[in-house]
């Protein structure tokens, strides 16, 4: 895992965690500086983890956003007993399992996704984010390499198939994507089925545009 911190001198902080593919490029516009950040990306390798090393001492108010495979990374990072204490808590587009045929990514999608994975096919998936939204996207692209793509999926793959978690944290809010291109909507809704507090939004993978900033999708 790798971190990326960005400090307003707040004694707020939320964590986010992000899906594959993406950075705290991607979600950067949507930081109003009213809180600290701490983006979390990157999980080609879990055993390298910084946020073991992060002092939320700092902070009176811990928050967490988990994004896609950012869920299931949020998930492992808790059952390590890495997490402060949390004040509020919503994951998007995500569940605790990456690869499932019934709560997660289709398996065979999965594979032939790793197996394939280019400029041209990272193109196309930049694309299948932003399908569903009532007006056009511009999502800001993530500084990644394609190597470090594959091996992050193979990764996820590796440890979700062989790591069952102990125990799963308790989000307060869900936001899923009705026409999500990436995770479907299905597995979410199945996965989700028991949660109270669901908002369901009539967009795609990437429903950042429907909230003004990180502090509205933590609202409610």
């Amino acid at each position: 895992m790798k971190t990326e911190f960005i400090s307003h001198g707040k004694n707020s902080l939320i964590i986010f965690f992000c899906g594959f593919y993406t950075d705290a490029n991607c979600f950067i516009e949507f930081d109003n500086t009213k809180n600290d950040l701490l983006f979390v990306y990157d999980y080609s390798d879990m055993e390298n983890n910084p946020i073991e090393y992060f002092d939320f001492l700092n902070y009176t108010e811990v928050s967490v956003i988990a994004y896609s495979y950012g869920v299931w990374a949020l998930n492992y990072v808790y059952n390590q007993d890495l997490l402060p204490d949390i004040k509020s808590s919503c994951a998007i587009c995500g569940t605790f399992r990456p690869i499932d045929n019934e709560y997660g990514v289709n398996e065979k999608i999965y594979e032939i996704m790793t197996k394939s994975l280019n400029e041209d096919t990272i193109e196309k998936f930049e694309q299948k984010m932003a399908i569903g939204s009532s007006f056009p996207l511009k999502i800001k692209r993530a500084n990644r390499q394609i190597q470090n793509l594959v091996n992050e999926l193979l990764n996820i793959k590796a440890l979700s198939k062989s790591i069952w978690f102990k125990k799963n944290f308790n989000f307060d809010k869900v936001v899923i994507a009705k026409k999500d291109r990436i995770f479907p909507y299905s597995s979410q809704s199945n996965f989700w089925a028991a949660h109270k507090n669901k908002l369901e939004l009539d967009c795609g993978h990437f429903p950042f545009f429907e909230f003004r900033d990180f502090d509205e999708i933590l609202e409610g």
